[in-house]
């Protein structure tokens, strides 16, 4: 009988794990791989203030690259350059960072098992039982915090909401090598002809080398492979670079789902969708919240509380990040409703009505809700909204 028991040891599971276990309370964690952090399915881009916020310093080995900007593409090729005196975000090495995250919770006592596929969990309201499918073992847990991803197969089990299908981007990048990229910044590329939805990236992490991936409704793997050989900008990026690796994986576009806790179980990260609509990015949110799944439960644990549920945490990151997520929920479906003409008018009016000043003083890359309202309060950014909007895609 274990304390607590996670599925899942990414960064959510494992941020979870490490705050659950203070006071030497047993908790472990379940990795259907065979190593944590592989297969990586991420463009590894994190904001310093939010490693800041969730006390993590990543050292040298697992961080790749220090990024101070982005510049922001049209469709017709107009460009915006968003840019900060110091370092905004750090490009990190998305397996070695997990595994950094694993190493410093079995420091605090966690327990990690991989090629460990729980399978099946039940309950009798007063324990949980996991199936292993690659042992056939069961182990039971006084609480469980599912960060099994997007997929959801364990927490709508337990009577879980699942991420909508529709919420699900299929997405696809190559990591090259040998490219004539500025390694201070990153690159995003708006258009319907690169992406329905979403946008491709170019991603620098030192020495020539770069991530270029693209997210999109349909297709994107070949969409990915269409822009590095057509678009004006990509295909320059990637001329003459070689391809090392290609990897595919799910960009959540979505807002949270609706019930995140049932009983003493709890589901956090991908899996209840803490991820930014407006980027896809998921690693410091969903830590935020996964961290105060983790305390809540040691709460819990210290006070021998197991009739009492753990409706706490989902009252606690609702309070803390509801309004964040649905900013950037609202926000994407507004980029999303444009067509590339719309797209490109919002742009150039951003340059135009000095706007990038408002994003510049107030944005952050991970709690955009500030600078969301900033520019809705702004006349200027009204007048961009409405000149856009003329433009609304005939697709929606």
């Amino acid at each position: 009988m274990h304390d607590v028991a996670v599925v899942g040891a990414g960064p959510s599971g494992l941020l979870a794990a490490a705050e659950a276990t203070r006071h030497d309370f047993d908790v472990v964690v379940f990795e259907e791989h065979g190593k944590v952090g592989v297969p990586d399915h991420c463009a590894g881009l994190l904001s310093v203030s939010g490693l800041d916020s969730l006390g993590l310093q990543p050292p040298n080995s697992v961080v790749q690259n220090a990024i101070v900007g982005a510049k922001i593409y049209s469709p017709s090729g107009h460009s915006l350059l968003i840019e900060r005196e110091k370092r905004e975000a750090l490009v990190v090495n998305r397996s070695l960072f997990d595994q950094w995250l694993a190493d410093r919770a079995e420091k605090k006592g966690v327990q990690i098992k991989t090629d460990a596929h729980v399978n099946k969990i039940v309950t009798d309201g007063q324990k949980y039982t996991l199936t292993l499918k690659s042992v056939g073992e069961s182990i039971q847990s006084r609480f469980v915090c599912l960060a099994e991803g997007s997929r959801c197969q364990i927490s709508q089990q337990l009577g879980f909401p699942s991420v909508p299908k529709s919420s699900k981007y299929p997405a696809y990048q190559f990591e090259i090598e040998g490219a004539d990229i500025d390694p201070r910044h990153v690159e995003m590329f708006y258009g319907r002809k690169i992406s329905t939805g979403f946008f491709a990236w170019v991603i620098p992490f030192g020495e020539g080398k770069a991530r270029v991936g693209l997210a999109s409704r349909d297709e994107s793997k070949r969409r990915l492979k269409s822009s590095m050989k057509n678009h004006p900008v990509i295909s320059e990026r990637v001329e003459g670079a070689k391809i090392r690796r290609g990897l595919g994986g799910i960009v959540l576009v979505g807002k949270p789902i609706e019930r995140t806790s049932i009983g003493n179980a709890v589901v956090t990260g991908d899996a209840a969708g803490h991820v930014k609509a407006t980027t896809g990015g998921g690693v410091i949110l969903g830590g935020v919240a996964a961290r105060i799944a983790g305390q809540v439960i040691r709460k819990r644990l210290l006070k021998d509380e197991f009739e009492q549920g753990l409706d706490e945490y989902s009252a606690q990151w609702r309070a803390k990040l509801e309004r964040e997520f649905r900013a950037m929920f609202i926000a994407q479906k507004f980029l999303t409703s444009l067509s590339d003409k719309g797209l490109d008018s919002l742009i150039h009016d951003v340059s135009e009505y000095r706007l990038l000043e408002v994003v510049e003083k107030s944005g952050d890359m991970d709690k955009q809700k500030r600078v969301l309202l900033e520019l809705a309060k702004n006349p200027m950014a009204y007048i961009a909204g409405l000149k856009a909007i003329r433009y609304l895609s005939p697709l929606i």
